[in-house]
């Protein structure tokens, strides 16, 4: 029952990160990248102080909250900041699956730092993910200056990638004895509390909170937030609670089955056969390391 939980959680993180990149790419035509994370860190900390009052606290080890603490900077106050810099350049179809480099670099960190084991299936699966985001990828992007911006999102995708997963490692440590939803609100509390003193150190957190003023960039910032929030952060951390790290981050990153519809739908991109084929063959590496 507990597998069948944290599986189910994971697929619908899967499906709110794909609704979530493309509100923030929409998000993206007001706001930074590193202005964006921060509004999603303090409307979050906003949505889930409010349930955490309602549903009350438990004690957290002083180093569980400092695991948290470290998974936050480094996944969400970095990793996301990386991640929405690729977002603005490479959009949200490419993004995600540049993304599903993610669960490779998780699984490898699984095996040395929590000894999970990597079977010859897992290791075929691997192989898929790799192939089918390389050919996707390496797509003609068209004009020098459209290969340089995929370059350059290439490039934060992967950094993203990397800091994401060692903040899945570093939470998953935390996380046996602490409820998904307090821990998600710690990671959260540390990440806006790094992202805030950074803005105030080179006086930007003006600038980067200015356009907030606008109420209809602040019901989107709300909404993106949201999903971002509850569907993306705490549903991926209940399925670490009950499956393995490298289970729930491969189920996770069957986030393009989902986007490819909904770019099409929602930002009427047309979506090429390479592009499927590439995403079919990276969700199949996925799922062999699901069965492995």
């Amino acid at each position: 029952m507990n597998s069948l939980l944290g599986s189910a959680a994971a697929l619908l993180s899967a499906a709110s990160w794909a609704l979530g990149s493309i509100l923030f790419r929409r998000l993206g035509d007001a706001l930074s990248p590193t202005a964006m994370n921060l509004t999603k860190c303090l409307i979050g900390l906003l949505y889930l102080g409010a349930l955490l009052l309602g549903f009350g606290l438990e004690p957290v080890g002083r180093r569980d909250f400092l695991l948290l603490g470290a998974s936050g900077l480094l996944g969400i106050a970095v990793g996301d900041s990386f991640f929405f810099n690729a977002l603005m350049r490479l959009g949200p179809r490419l993004t995600v699956l540049a993304e599903m480099l993610g669960p490779v670099l998780t699984v490898m960190g699984a095996i040395i730092f929590l000894r999970e084991r990597l079977s010859a299936q897992a290791g075929a699966g691997i192989l898929l993910i790799l192939a089918g985001v390389t050919w996707v990828l390496w797509e003609n992007p068209g004009p020098p200056e459209a290969k340089k911006a995929r370059l350059r999102g290439i490039a934060f995708s992967l950094l993203s990638a990397a800091c994401m997963s060692a903040g899945i490692l570093l939470a998953k440590l935390a996380l046996s004895k602490n409820s998904a939803l307090e821990a998600t609100f710690i990671r959260l509390l540390w990440a806006a509390g790094g992202l805030g003193l950074c803005g105030a150190a080179g006086r930007r957190l003006g600038p980067w909170l200015r356009p907030l003023t606008d109420r209809r960039v602040l019901k989107q910032a709300f909404l993106a937030a949201f999903v971002g929030i509850f569907g993306g952060f705490w549903l991926f951390l209940v399925s670490l609670k009950y499956i393995d790290a490298s289970i729930a981050t491969a189920l996770n990153s069957t986030t393009p089955l989902f986007v490819l519809p909904m770019t099409a739908w929602l930002l009427k991109e047309k979506i090429s056969a390479r592009a499927v084929a590439g995403a079919a063959v990276a969700v199949a590496g996925v799922a062999l390391l699901f069965v492995a």
